[in-house]
């Protein structure tokens, strides 16, 4: 009996949110979680979320050396966070993702702390201004329909300041939401102008930053012509992890000719095999699904300093992507390597180190095409002697 009730007791805890992973949310401003309740709604459903005050000493990121939460949203205040920026940055080197809610008077922390991942806030006080995509003219609450890697369909409302990328843009930092061609910002002119900004690390950890509360507000989440509840879903789905998701898996290798997987080496100008699968994640059904890029995109680079090929990978079935190559005509050690950097996908990193080797002494042709010179040399000299013999025998 004592063992059939904690089998019940393992499966409903099993089925609670505590199985979940943990979210720490901190604001100094109560009426957040009143003015964005449709946000934290959407957030609680995926996660276990904790509430701390800004200023509070009651809670810990990290105890005993192993971190306490998964994901981290913080409402940028004019107060400073009571941790440093650079446990905060140890946090994101551990895999772990942060959303930040920017605003214009936030504290130099904050405008530090967003300048570690490229992107900086406009001026104290500034906000974004456009005269033709507004809502009901006012100029201050203005829409677009420029967003990236993020599935929406509807216009984006925004209210407050902008971002900017400091001072390039790279491939590890996008701008989601960007504003329409006629918004402006003092001197930042619309192409400069970020409503929501990302960036996604090495280690394929992720942080995301809005120019202003506002943007994920009940007052435009809840408008239905507005595509704000799509992109307070899609910030959450991306930046904690749950979409645009790659893993790569089943790496091969082999002799064209030739089941022996992996083998210790290759010769020269021998015909090679080579496919890997590479799957997405898929939220909605809460497993791995094949990966199908429809840009063709997949590189394999056959590497020794420099790389001697840089070919892309061919669709097979499923998951497959798969290629034949020929070794080239160079002996050492080289790799089999695909870096695949796709904006808003994690980053698929993966090397195989092989061993080419030269012909032995049994394995070359009888004759030689290069040799084709020497042989008629040889052959020449000796036809030559013969014609010289007979004559000199013959000619008394």
């Amino acid at each position: 009996m004592i063992k059939f009730l904690i089998l019940i007791l393992g499966v409903v805890l099993a089925g609670t949110p505590y199985n979940q992973k943990k979210v720490l949310v901190l604001s100094d401003n109560p009426a957040v979680y009143v003015s964005h309740s449709q946000f934290f709604n959407l957030l609680s459903k995926s996660y276990r979320v904790d509430y701390k005050n800004i200023q509070s000493n009651t809670f810990n990121l990290q105890l005993f050396g192993e971190w306490q939460y998964d994901h981290l949203v913080l409402f940028s205040t004019t107060n400073d966070l009571k941790v440093s920026t650079q446990e905060l940055l140890d946090f994101y080197d551990s895999g772990r993702n942060i959303l930040l809610l920017g605003s214009t008077d936030q504290s130099k922390y904050f405008r530090k702390f967003l300048n570690s991942f490229g992107l900086d806030m406009h001026d104290y006080g500034s906000s974004v201004v456009d005269y033709f995509n507004n809502i009901k003219g006012n100029q201050n609450v203005v829409t677009t329909n420029n967003v990236n890697i993020l599935k929406v369909d509807k216009p984006v409302a925004h209210q407050g300041a902008g971002l900017t990328m400091t001072p390039y843009e790279t491939f590890q930092v996008y701008g989601l939401v960007r504003g329409s061609e006629t918004a402006f910002s003092g001197p930042n002119l619309s192409h400069n102008i970020i409503y929501v900004g990302a960036t996604q690390g090495r280690n394929n950890a992720r942080f995301v930053a809005t120019g202003s509360w506002e943007i994920l507000s009940d007052e435009f989440v809840n408008d239905s012509n507005l595509g704000n509840f799509e992109l307070a879903q899609e910030i959450i789905r991306w930046g904690f992890g749950q979409s645009k998701i790659l893993k790569a898996e089943n790496l091969i290798h082999r002799r064209l000719d030739s089941d022996d997987i992996k083998p210790y080496n290759y010769r020269l100008r021998e015909d090679c095999y080579f496919s890997i699968d590479i799957s997405e994640w898929d939220y909605q059904k809460d497993q791995w699904v094949p990966y199908n890029s429809t840009d063709n995109d997949v590189i394999l680079e056959f590497v020794m300093l420099d790389p001697y090929y840089r070919l892309p990978l061919k669709k097979g079935e499923g998951s497959k992507y798969e290629l034949s190559v020929k070794i080239p005509d160079v002996y050492g050690v080289f790799q089999f390597k695909i870096n695949y950097l796709k904006p808003g996908y994690t980053f698929l990193k993966i090397a195989e180190k092989i061993t080419v080797r030269p012909f032995r002494h049994d394995e070359y042709g009888r004759y030689l095409v290069q040799a084709f010179p020497y042989y008629f040399s040889s052959f020449g000299t000796m036809a030559g002697f013969v014609v010289f013999l007979i004559a000199f025998l013959l000619n008394k």
